[in-house]
């Protein structure tokens, strides 16, 4: 659900930028800046990079009881777990006013597409209700923790909670059952 919920957004980043500057080549990437074996990324070079830098549990839906089925065959399911995502959004031009422009131009994405749902997104995963971003304040102290933790220099870039994106396991954790009503977990 994480990779299926950054693409969406980076293929919507895309999308804006397409009919903003009309590019040859989609501007945004989801991408790490480091590949695996520590060396730069080369993918990032002239285009806006999506990266993970972070995740938690979402503070306001915990503590939600397990999910039953109804009818015959009853189940049990534990809680979906509701996350929030920190994505940065790096500008890796190799021209510094590019960089400031396509850092410009998304924060105008995000400021008029602060909420995705299949309604006003109809690409949007049908396993999300709903996507919702804010913007993040980040200290210089973070930046530069967040700069030495990806292993790379820093660029213009700008930091956003991704909120509610669901991780639901289909495992069944027992059976329900009703006796005189009341519903028992065996």
């Amino acid at each position: 659900m994480i990779a299926s919920a950054l693409s969406f957004i980076t293929d919507e980043l895309n999308a804006y930028f397409n009919a903003t500057f009309q590019p040859l080549e989609p501007k945004a990437i989801l991408s790490a800046h480091v590949n695996s074996d520590g060396t730069p990324a080369t993918d990032i070079t002239n285009k806006v990079s999506v990266t993970l830098i972070n995740l938690e549990p979402e503070s306001t839906v915990r503590n939600m009881t397990p999910t039953r089925g109804g009818g015959v065959g009853d189940f049990v399911l534990n809680p979906a777990l509701k996350l929030n995502l920190r994505v940065l959004f790096a500008a890796n031009f190799s021209e510094y006013t590019e960089s400031l422009k396509f850092l410009g131009s998304t924060l105008a994405f995000f400021q008029g597409h602060s909420v995705f749902t299949a309604q006003n997104s109809p690409l949007l995963d049908k396993n999300f209700d709903r996507l919702v971003v804010e913007l993040e304040t980040t200290s210089y102290q973070e930046w530069s923790f967040l700069w030495g933790m990806l292993g790379t220099k820093y660029m213009p870039g700008v930091v956003y909670k991704i909120k509610m994106v669901t991780i639901q396991s289909a495992v069944v954790q027992g059976a329900a059952s009703t006796l005189g009503g009341i519903a028992i977990n065996s």
